[in-house]
């Protein structure tokens, strides 16, 4: 009997712009509890119970990143033993890379005695096994993904070099034209606190100071935020788009590229402020300062209030402080106290099942006795198991995994 059954619906970016109802979560949940309905009439010697269905669902990811919220989640419960079977469209809806799917359908999920069927695939691994068809469909997936995403970009960085703005959003002082041809307007209001911005810069204020001025001015701070940080401050007066410069090709395959890798040129858009004003504005907050060595836990913790990333305490290094909740830091918890919380956590769960781990040879010897390892050891053993911790006070903390197999 299988009393705990994963459905699995996937759509992408690229999909939610088909109209087609075949591409839909609720069309491809309709069809896999049709065909729970046509396998327990079929065969009733392997019965799925339809109130044991779990639904994940990721709306918006595509097949070709295993970063995936609800698809991580499911694997983890499978992980822990709470999913015996997962059901899904086609292939293409649980991954559209070759080696994950193949390592998954011949490896992890036959160790484990998960079942996995796949609908429009005529596959289900209670009957048959892996065939050469079944690879080519997987490879298939996979090619065609990167074909469809090669044919976007060249056409992405055609409209780029002809000087057009693509991405999604526009800058603060500008707004997307009526017209579809890639071309923005500038926003006389904003682009009036755009410019006060960066001649508050030029006369020597620092961020902090500048965004100060603006919230007790109660300056517009734009749709995306309530009010002005040092942070935001920073992002404005450093982005060379005011002056009439596009820039793009900062990213490839999800990794930032060095400064001398990207593209530059003259957009279609006109400048908010001049390029002696961008420069001088950009001399007095581009200082910096010595840093010294980030905490262990940097990237991964977040405020649970305000969702910002805590730091080191400016005079208490050992604390983690939240610096926008209030005036001043907020201290949250002590480093080795969260490290200690975090390790606890990490045997509880998942130590117990570390024979399954891809990563276990490079956590050989620090699991041993993790209390005492080295800080560069801890470091590779938070950020194998950890994604995100949110923290609030008085110890009151979440944690979100990272999920391998």
């Amino acid at each position: 009997m299988y009393n705990k059954t994963a459905f699995y619906a996937r759509i992408s970016k690229a999909d939610q712009r088909n109209s087609s109802i075949s591409n839909s979560i609720k069309n491809q949940t309709g069809i896999l509890y049709n065909a729970v309905s046509v396998l327990n009439s079929a065969n009733n010697n392997i019965p799925i119970r339809n109130d044991s269905i779990q639904v994940f669902v990721d709306d918006g990811y595509s097949g070709r990143s295993a970063r995936r919220p609800a698809f991580r989640k499911m694997l983890a419960k499978a992980v822990l033993g709470g999913i015996d079977t997962i059901l899904v469209k086609d292939f293409s809806r649980f991954s559209r890379e070759h080696i994950l799917m193949s390592e998954f359908l011949e490896q992890v999920f036959p160790e484990r005695g998960i079942r996995f069927i796949s609908v429009a695939d005529c596959y289900d691994s209670a009957k048959n096994h892996t065939s050469l068809s079944t690879s080519f469909k997987s490879l298939f997936n996979e090619y065609y993904s990167k074909d469809i995403s090669h044919k976007v970009k060249s056409v992405l960085s055609a409209k780029k070099e002809a000087g057009s703005y693509c991405m999604a959003n526009v800058p603060f002082g500008y707004n997307r034209a009526s017209c579809k041809d890639g071309s923005i307007n500038i926003n006389i209001g904003e682009a009036e606190i755009v410019h006060k911005i960066f001649s508050l810069a030029a006369d020597g204020f620092n961020c902090r100071e500048i965004a100060d001025i603006l919230n007790t001015g109660g300056f517009f701070a734009g749709r995306k935020y309530s009010e002005w940080n040092s942070s935001y401050i920073w992002s404005v007066i450093n982005n060379p788009f005011y002056t009439g410069i596009h820039v793009w090709h900062k990213y490839e395959s999800g990794v930032r590229l060095p400064k001398e890798y990207w593209k530059t040129g003259t957009g279609k858009h006109s400048a908010i402020v001049s390029m002696e004003l961008y420069n001088k504005a950009r001399q007095g907050t581009c200082k910096s300062s010595p840093k010294g060595r980030r905490h262990i836990f940097h990237g991964i913790t977040k405020c649970k209030t305000c969702h910002k990333a805590l730091c080191a305490g400016r005079r208490q290094k050992e604390f983690l402080c939240c610096n926008h909740c209030q005036s001043g830091e907020l201290k949250k918890i002590q480093t080795d106290t969260l490290f200690e919380i975090c390790l606890d956590k990490i045997n509880s769960e998942f130590l117990k099942q570390s024979c399954h781990f891809k990563d276990k040879n490079i956590l050989t010897g620090i699991l041993a006795d993790s209390r005492q390892c080295s800080l560069n050891d801890k470091e590779l053993l938070l950020h194998n198991f950890i994604h995100k911790i949110e923290i609030g006070n008085s110890h009151d903390i979440d944690i979100f995994w990272k999920f391998y197999l």
